[in-house]
């Protein structure tokens, strides 16, 4: 199995341990990287916050120009409720001043935290998208919405700067919006690419607005938004938790040509479950694997009770697996992996990591590619703290990961045989 290999000389070291070939090659700066600083411009992973969960969303949601703001916001965070008062009281300033992408992000960022049950989150929610498109008033950008079950799926079609040189379909993960990669898109249009965003089941507006909950047979989405747009040959980029699901859709919808993981995630309930400490994950492990549902409720209360992030992220699960209960939540999340559906990818695949992410355990990504058997390439890249991106998603340097796909993109077009 032939693996083209984008790493620093310790991954190169771990890859060399697989049964596989692994070819090192050098990790490339195209100089069209630098034609995408027009909307990925933030180059630097910040401090600042002392808790790397919540340093990790400041990072996520900074908008370019802001550092200062986001420093002195972080500086007075200690809980997810002043995490709120602080993003919804600089959200409003920003608006009285009419700054709007700004605020638009601002107030997104407020809602993050927030629990589904408060009130306040579907105001900032409705404030975000309202704001955001006011001032995206692209006569490019086209609105979208994808009949879908008993719902719709929400996203928005970006016309390339240029005569077309094919479709990029982008969808998130566990807890975005498909606007907060507005400037992902806008970089990828300006390299010729038609760009499809869509929220999917259990993401973004498709929750919010119509209660979808997710589901992991990602192709059904995906095939809908392809049908309705009459699109074929597309590359399918996946975010976070995208990552997993993009593998899935691609897995049984050959309209895909190319699929992106952005970044790896083999496993999602392992992802979970690792965050909370060995005793925890052991524990859960256990009583997800022997059905003991009381059992897991008390433990999950008992975590959420103690540990503020444990309490987000099961009220978030819930939400968006539509599960009535922390045990039902923990079922479900075992059906978001890939390794029964990796063999059944034919694409050329584009597998991402973070060398230091704090919620994917970079072990994943050698996990996940040599079930890549049938690709028709498989590509791997990790990036680094030397490149400002060493973070889950590469929050911290977008523009290089971008500026990586592209490149990758561009290299593979339809029919392409790896050599």
């Amino acid at each position: 199995m032939y693996i083209a290999w984008i790493a620093t000389e310790g991954a190169r070291e771990q890859a060399d341990t697989l049964k596989m070939t692994a070819r090192p090659q050098t990790h490339p700066r195209p100089a069209a990287q630098a034609t995408l600083a027009t909307w990925l411009s933030i180059t630097q992973y910040y401090t600042f916050h002392r808790d790397p969960n919540i340093n990790y969303q400041l990072n996520r949601f900074l908008v370019p120009g802001a550092e200062p703001l986001f420093a002195e916001i972080g500086a007075r965070i200690k809980n997810f409720q002043d995490w709120k008062v602080e993003f919804l009281s600089a959200a409003a300033l920003a608006e009285e001043r009419n700054e709007l992408t700004l605020a638009a992000s601002l107030y997104r960022a407020a809602e993050f935290f927030m629990s589904p049950s408060d009130p306040e989150r579907m105001r900032a929610f409705e404030t975000f998208i309202t704001l955001f498109y006011r001032a995206h008033q692209d006569r490019r950008l086209e609105r979208i919405s994808v009949p879908y079950e008993s719902g719709h799926l929400y996203g928005l079609k970006l016309a390339p700067a240029s005569p077309s040189r094919g479709t990029i379909v982008v969808h998130a993960g566990y807890d975005a919006h498909m606007e907060e990669f507005y400037g992902l898109a806008q970089a990828m249009a300006s390299r010729g690419y038609q760009v499809v965003m869509f929220d999917g089941p259990g993401q973004g507006s498709t929750l919010m607005r119509d209660n979808m909950p997710m589901t992991p047979d990602w192709e059904k989405p995906v095939g809908a938004v392809l049908d309705h747009l009459g699109l074929s040959d597309v590359t399918l980029i996946g975010i976070s938790l995208g990552g997993c699901l993009a593998l899935r859709a691609a897995a049984f919808e050959p309209r895909v040509e190319r699929v992106v993981a952005f970044d790896v995630m083999l496993d999602f309930f392992q992802c979970i479950t690792s965050r909370r400490g060995w005793a925890a994950q052991l524990a859960l492990t256990t009583l997800v694997r022997l059905r003991l549902a009381p059992l897991i409720n008390a433990l999950s209360r008992a975590m959420m009770k103690y540990d503020l992030m444990s309490r987000w992220g099961i009220e978030q699960g819930m939400h968006v697996l539509g599960a009535a209960a922390p045990a039902a939540y923990f079922y479900r999340l075992k059906a978001y992996n890939t390794r029964a559906i990796s063999k059944l990818i034919t694409q050329d695949t584009l597998i991402m990591a973070g060398a230091e992410d704090h919620f994917v355990p970079l072990a994943q990504l050698f996990e996940q590619l040599p079930l890549l058997t049938n690709a028709r390439s498989v590509t791997a890249q990790i990036f680094t703290r030397a490149d400002q991106a060493q973070s889950h998603c590469q929050i911290g340097n977008l523009g290089l990961a971008v500026s990586q796909i592209l490149s990758w993109v561009d290299a593979h077009p339809t029919g392409h045989q790896s050599s």
